[in-house]
């Protein structure tokens, strides 16, 4: 059995029509809606067009490991994954590369996403453990 899923935009002014949605389908369907925002200050991160966009309006250009990458993180702001996580997670079991090679490809990420790779604003390393997508928006 399938399920299906509903992905539904609503504009900034329609937050009462958001509200009352949501609650119906919890209330309707006995599940936890999961609610996908891909905006951040100085990113906004489009997972149905696979596009990351800049402050400035500016498109970056990512492949496309390097888009699930960062989408997989920052779905899941705040949590630490180790770099085999996140080989098994982003690239699968069949088809994971050295753990090891992660820094570098790590790196490149940084080098097209943050304002200051060598200070990162997004991705954050978690010393002796991994990686994180920041839950915290620096200036």
């Amino acid at each position: 059995m399938h399920g299906k899923i509903l992905i539904i935009e609503f504009c900034d002014n329609e937050e009462n029509i958001y509200s009352q949605t949501i609650e119906w389908l919890s209330k309707q369907l006995c599940a936890s809606p999961i609610i996908i925002q891909g905006k951040m200050r100085g990113l906004n991160i489009n997972p149905y067009n696979r596009t990351v966009v800049d402050d400035s309006g500016k498109n970056i250009q990512l492949t496309a490991k390097e888009f699930d990458l960062l989408h997989f993180l920052f779905c899941h702001k705040g949590q630490v994954f180790t770099k085999e996580q996140i080989y098994e997670i982003v690239w699968g079991y069949n088809n994971a590369p050295d753990a090891s090679n992660l820094s570098s490809f790590i790196r490149k990420l940084r080098l097209k996403i943050e304002p200051h790779p060598d200070n990162p604003r997004y991705i954050i390393t978690v010393w002796g453990v991994g990686y994180k997508f920041s839950e915290k928006e620096k200036p």
